[in-house]
């Protein structure tokens, strides 16, 4: 049987590069002078959560969260930290903050994007053996 021709080496993109679809604004950058988060999601179109870096001691009120719109319904999002964390716990996924569109003024059907940077910590940080689970 012949073998599989190889695929073609896709392109590198940065977000940087992207502009928005009908208008002449490239797409917004992260900010390297904000504090790296580990992670940033938006559950049920309308709840941000972010994974903060933490040593146990963080909560939301550690933090000053400033929206901009930047076009129609995107919006973009910088979250500065008022004091460091001094703890000593180790929470490597760090801790999951959640902030309602509608306490960020954010309205419904509106897109955000978080201009912190991720931290560019490996995702595996348990090298031990897992085991998969399954649903019967």
């Amino acid at each position: 049987m012949p073998s599989m021709p190889s695929m073609p080496a896709m392109p590198t993109i940065n977000l940087a590069d992207i502009s928005i679809p009908g208008t002449d604004r490239q797409a917004p950058v992260t900010d390297p002078d904000l504090e790296p988060i580990v992670y940033w999601r938006v559950i049920e179109d309308d709840i941000l959560v972010v994974h903060a870096k933490t040593q146990g001691c963080t909560s939301r009120s550690d933090f000053v969260v400033n929206v901009e719109q930047y076009h129609e319904d995107i919006y973009t999002v910088r979250l500065n930290r008022g004091e460091e964390d001094l703890c000593s716990e180790d929470l490597p996924w760090g801790i999951q903050l959640g902030f309602g569109f509608e306490e960020l003024g954010v309205p419904a059907g509106g897109r955000v994007i978080v201009l912190n940077p991720m931290d560019e910590r490996p995702w595996d940080w348990d090298r031990s053996p897992t085991s998969v689970a399954s649903r019967r």
